[in-house]
C-alpha cells in the first residue's frame, strides 16, 4: 500500500526553463513570419482613397461658400494664392487639385497619385494600382442647385 501512494522518483515531462524557450522561440517567429502574410496595404490604400474624399468634399464646399460670399458663380476666384475657376458655384475639374495641392505624377516622380481629367471628371489613383478599382472621382457640378459628385470605388486597392 506504501507504494502505491508514493509519487513516482522518475517523472517525465517539460521543465519550465524549455517551456519559456519553446515560447521565447515561437514569439521570435511570429515577430519575423507574421508581417509576411498579413498585407495591410490594400487597407492603407483604400484609407488613403477614403480621405482624399473626404478633402475633395471638404475644399469644394469651402470654395463653395468663398464663391457665395462673392457672388460669383462662374469665375475665377483668388483663394490661398491660386486662381480657381468655378462652374456653377463649384470648383472646376481642372481647379479642384489647386485646393487639394496633391502631388500628382505630372508634377513630381515619386507622387502616390495619377490625375487624369476627362469629360465633367477628375480622378484621382494611386499610381500603379488598376484605375478604376482604387480610385476617387470628382465630377463637377451639373447646375447651380447641385453638388459635385464625389465617389470613391476601393474594390481592390
Amino acid at each position: 500500500m506504501k507504494n502505491s501512494l508514493n509519487v513516482k522518483a522518475n517523472q517525465e515531462g517539460f521543465t519550465l526553463i524549455e517551456l519559456v524557450v519553446v515560447i521565447v522561440i515561437l514569439g521570435i517567429l511570429a515577430v519575423t513570419a507574421a508581417p509576411k502574410f498579413i498585407d495591410l496595404t490594400g487597407d492603407a490604400k483604400a484609407s488613403t482613397i477614403q480621405a482624399v474624399k473626404g478633402s475633395l468634399n471638404s475644399a469644394a464646399d469651402m470654395a463653395h461658400a468663398k464663391s457665395l460670399v462673392n457672388g460669383t458663380l462662374d469665375a475665377d476666384i483668388s483663394i490661398a494664392g491660386k486662381n480657381i475657376s468655378f462652374k456653377n458655384g463649384y470648383p472646376t475639374k481642372e481647379s479642384i487639385n489647386d485646393l487639394m495641392d496633391i502631388e500628382i505624377t505630372d508634377n513630381v516622380s515619386d507622387a502616390v497619385f495619377v490625375l487624369a481629367v476627362s469629360g465633367n471628371d477628375a480622378t484621382y489613383s494611386y499610381k500603379g494600382s488598376t484605375a478604376t478599382t482604387c480610385q476617387t472621382i470628382y465630377t463637377e457640378a451639373a447646375d447651380t442647385d447641385n453638388k459635385p459628385s464625389i465617389t470613391s470605388v476601393t474594390t481592390d486597392c
